[in-house]
């Protein structure tokens, strides 16, 4: 067995209990109150049951939430019935609450192992060990007891994703690394078990499903690590570091030089966190980084704190949730750990602003921590007696008081944050557009940001849940203010920097984007004035295309004041999966400049009346911005006028429902220019009296202003030009700062399309219409799909029976015949009713059926183009599944299809025919073509496996309904 008394985290014990002692002078023990707060945090636990769960922890689409309002639920480890909102000041109740409760009791009872044995090993008190030792015990006797299945994203007992897993057991080895050795309330027969019984078989489990460059594989790195540190595999431990999905693998590669996360600060925040674990194990492993890492990941700390809003929130670009404020205390114990690592002077800035005393003093929620798996937390005044278990043992000396949190304009190319900054921080405006931000990445290139203090002008909703319906509008580019084309949120494509400078008085930042859509090339430029932006959009391609751009939420129309809005209906504008999500649609003609009244939303509610600092009138509340914008080029052309459109949609997560304003048109070609001019203490109204648009001249704006100056801008290849004029003197600008192209680093990119065989579809004879399915066709192509063909979950083809399938494939002279032959057991039609679905996919994916996708083969090769048609059959008799003869829609027209389906005694069998004429096909008469054949038994709620015709792999987590079209045949029509 190993030696007990292993080490994890590099502190010197005997010079932390100094620093906790409650005897001496505060100076003399800085963390002694931090100490007293976390002893006092523990007492309610001391002679408690522990709030471990013995059901397993389960994600559905409305566990957790608010019915009403769609807010998390309070996590309360006492109350495991009783859930309550602090919206409606009520209580819900119910199985899938309670499931989503399971999840954070275990990381929260896990975390007070640490956290107890932290407090133990630091001052002594008995009654701190025999709690750490009773949780882990509790946890060594129990692990066996929660089921490996119908988990979500990777194997896991107590969850339903191996990340919270690996969280989770970062904590009981840190505990398990304080407690051993020092206390007779943990025995060498308790070290023993835990390690046969909890450790190696966790550790195994996580080790058996890696995901390479994930944020979520930071943490499950660490979670081997620790574990297998403490099974005496440190070798094992060293060997690990440098390869893919290593902590060491993960600096040089997960983070920029600038040291950002490659997939945004939500992302960067979770990454970080966790490579600070692997970075202090490595210390202890004497496994020293080079200076390049420790310089990249020291960046880290810092570099989220770049894009913070005017309103101390973080950006809510991709997946990050809105509006979350940097002044909770988890922000301020990373930036201490930031401080002891690299005594950054910003650092120390950003600690003053959470030290400040300016905010409310809120309830922090540290004492309901979940560990590492945190929700947000309304903003609150902070000290040091607000860190936890982490800052107690790793936290160094107090960083210089009242330095100031940086406020100057920010470029991260790589990340795609472009910031100019004015009035102390005060006005925020930033361009998107970098590197694709993997999997977490929203087609949102050249979204443009506005906000001042804290109103929110054109903002970036971020992500709510990821098992919500709205999921695909905040994933949408009509969600965000960026250009989209082809009536299609945007292709996977990285944006290109080509020129960013501040001069102070004026900025400007100008972006590019090649292939947003077939042929289309997007540039985007925004000046930035005094009291005032120009954004100017300006596309070129070879053939025509729909154009929209959205310019404002919800907005009171100024000018053109003759025309009405007409009604209209989404499908006149929309062709992709948002169309769902447009209320109340409307449109009309813009012939002229257009000139609106924007208002201002808000992440909390209740500081609009700060909205301008100094003001004393109530009636900021209802001040507007103003914004001018024309459309010039083809976009008027004579098959279509441009239009402004308006439709009701969701506004940020949480905040109900929102107008959205675009503008709309068509042509090969176009510019499109706005004036933006917003509300201060010294311009209440705005600064910009009026403006001129001329979009095909240079200059092309002419900005009057209420203090009597006219400005005229234009560009020209040496930059940006600005000439001002306000009477008696005259003075220019010249704003240039161009980049060179960007060296591609290949995060995020999507790998290229190739067919991964060619299938020669054979002409038959006309089939009976009475041959039923599954029946051997005469001189059809006959596909036998095995393990080769099988994607897992939790177990092996092997272990779940060997599940296999016979396709046949083939053509008569009006249509393309698939046949599959399904040997997967009986047949499970039904899926759980968990208030109606377990996430957002379509339910039916988790029973036995079939999935099929077609594209055409001659499209330039894209992965997220999207399919030309895909549906999913399920072998059912409900009516309510035959309206498309048993097809549920995926994407695109499937009304073509025919299917028939019978049981048989080893599974079931589909036969599924598509009109000829309506098939996607190139000039060589060939498709790209997809199958999945689902399988799940009758004992579980989420599916096993897939049978996939392009062949098989790897695990079948989270893929639902989507396919990738990287993943495919190539079917060619004799």
């Amino acid at each position: 067995m190993k030696t007990p008394g292993v080490r994890l985290l590099p502190f010197d014990l005997d010079a932390r209990r100094a620093l906790v002692r409650s005897d001496v002078a505060a100076e003399h023990a800085p963390f002694a109150v931090l100490a007293d707060s976390l002893q006092q945090d523990l007492e309610p636990l001391i002679d408690a049951p522990l709030p471990i769960p013995g059901h397993k922890a389960r994600l559905t689409r409305y566990g957790g939430r608010c019915p009403s309002h769609g807010v998390f639920l309070d996590f309360d480890p006492w109350m495991p019935h009783d859930h309550w909102c602090a919206m409606c000041n009520s209580a819900y109740q119910g199985r899938i609450h309670d499931d989503w409760w399971a999840m954070g009791a275990q990381l929260w009872t896990a975390e007070r192992a640490v956290h107890a044995a932290s407090l133990f090993v630091l001052r002594g008190d008995v009654r701190h060990a025999t709690l750490a030792a009773r949780i882990l015990r509790t946890y060594y006797e129990r692990y066996d007891s929660w089921p490996n299945r119908d988990n979500v994203l990777g194997p896991t007992r107590p969850f339903f994703s191996t990340y919270l897993e690996s969280i989770w057991l970062i904590n009981l080895c840190h505990a398990l690394s304080l407690l051993e050795g020092r206390t007779d309330q943990w025995t060498a027969g308790d070290g023993a078990a835990m390690r046969d019984r909890l450790l190696a078989p966790s550790a195994s489990l996580i080790a058996s499903y890696h995901e390479g460059g994930s944020n979520r594989q930071v943490w499950n790195e660490v979670a081997i690590g620790s574990a297998w540190c403490l099974l005496d595999r440190a070798d094992d431990v060293r060997r690990r570091l440098d390869r893919e999905g290593g902590v060491r693998w993960q600096i040089a590669n997960g983070l920029d030089d600038a040291g950002s996360w490659y997939e945004g600060e939500n992302y960067h925040l979770f990454a970080h966190r966790g490579l600070w674990y692997g970075v202090q194990l490595m210390r202890v492993l004497d496994e020293p980084m080079s200076d390049a890492l420790n310089e990249r990941f020291s960046a880290g700390f810092v570099a989220p704190f770049a894009g913070v809003l005017p309103d101390d929130t973080f950006p809510s670009r991709r997946d990050s949730q809105y509006a979350s404020s940097i002044r909770q205390w988890r922000t301020a114990e990373w930036c201490e750990l930031g401080w002891a690592h690299t005594h950054d002077r910003r650092l120390a800035g950003v600690l003053s602003r959470l030290y400040d005393g300016t905010c409310t003093r809120r309830e922090t929620g540290r004492w309901r921590s979940t560990a590492d798996a945190e929700r947000n937390t309304p903003a609150s005044a902070l000290t040091r007696a607000d860190l936890s278990w982490r800052a107690l043992l790793m936290a160094d000396g107090p960083p210089p008081p009242n330095l100031t949190m940086p406020v100057e304009s920010v470029c991260l190319p790589a990340q795609g944050l472009a910031v100019i900054r004015r009035d102390a921080g005060r006005v925020y405006v930033a361009l998107e557009g970098g590197q694709l931000g993997g999997g977490h990445g929203h087609p949102d290139q050249l979204a443009l940001t506005l906000q001042t203090g804290p109103a929110r002008w054109l903002d970036d909703p971020g992500t709510g849940s990821y098992v919500e319906a709205e999921l695909h509008w905040y994933r949408s580019t009509l969600a965000h203010a960026a250009p989209l084309f082809d009536r299609s949120s945007q292709r996977p494509v990285s944006a290109q920097l080509l020129a960013f400078e501040d001069q102070g008085d004026v900025a400007w930042m100008m972006k590019r984007v090649d292939g947003i859509a077939d042929g289309v090339q997007v540039d985007r430029t925004i000046v930035v004035a005094d009291g005032y932006l120009v954004d100017v959009v300006e596309w070129t391609s070879d053939e025509p295309h729909s154009f929209e751009l959205p310019i404002a939420g919800r907005a009171d129309l100024v000018a053109p004041l003759d025309e009405r809005f007409a009604s209209a209906t989404p499908s006149d504008v929309r062709h992709d999966a948002v169309e769902v999500f447009l209320g109340q649609l409307v449109m009309q003609p813009l012939n002229e400049p257009l000139v609106l009244r924007p208002y201002a939303s808000y992440a909390d509610p209740d500081r609009r009346g700060d909205a301008l600092r100094a003001t004393s009138t109530e009636s900021v509340r209802g001040d507007c911005a103003q914004a001018w914008y024309v459309v010039h080029g083809s976009c008027i052309s004579t098959r279509e006028s441009a239009y402004l459109m308006r439709s009701l949609v969701p506004a940020a997560p949480w905040h109900g429902m929102t107008d959205r304003h675009w503008i709309y048109g068509y042509g090969a070609h176009g510019r499109v220019i706005g004036i933006w001019s917003w509300p201060s203490e010294r311009w209440p109204e705005g600064r910009v009296l009026s403006v001129h648009l001329t979009p095909d001249t240079t200059p092309c704006v002419a900005v009057v202003t209420r203090d009597g100056v006219t400005e005229a801008h234009g560009r020209d290849e040496a930059g940006w030009h600005i000439a001002s004029d306000d009477g008696p003197s005259r003075r220019a600008y010249h704003l240039g700062g161009f980049r060179p192209p960007p060296t591609p680093d290949g995060k995020g990119d999507i790998a290229p399309v190739t067919a991964r065989c060619d299938i020669v579809v054979p002409l038959v004879a006309e089939l009976p219409d009475d041959q039923l399915a599954g029946t051997r066709i005469d001189g059809a192509h006959r596909i036998e799909l095995g393990e080769a063909h099988y994607v897992q979950t939790e177990s092996s083809w092997s272990d779940v029976g060997r599940p296999s399938a016979s396709v046949q494939l083939c053509a008569t002279a009006d249509w393309l015949v698939v046949d599959v032959l399904a040997r997967t057991g009986s047949v499970t039609t039904g899926v759980p009713d968990l208030l109606g679905r377990l996430d957002n996919e379509v339910p039916y994916v988790n029973a036995d059926g079939l999935q099929w996708y077609m594209a055409r083969a001659d499209v330039p090769a894209s992965p997220a183009r999207g399919w030309h048609a895909a549906a999913l059959h399920v072998p059912s008799a409900d009516p309510a599944l035959r309206a498309l003869g048993t097809a549920i829609r995926i994407a695109g027209s499937v009304e073509s299809v025919q299917a028939s389906w019978r049981e048989m005694p080893e599974g079931w069998a589909m036969r599924l025919r598509w009109d000829r004429a309506t098939l996607p096909l190139d000039a060589d008469g060939a498709l790209f073509f997809e199958l999945v054949i689902n399988e799940r038994p009758p004992d579980r709620e989420r599916r096993r496996g897939q049978l996939v015709l392009s062949g098989g792999g790897g695990f079948g987590y989270l893929m639902g309904d989507r396919r990738p079209t990287n993943r495919f045949v190539r079917l060619k029509m004799s």
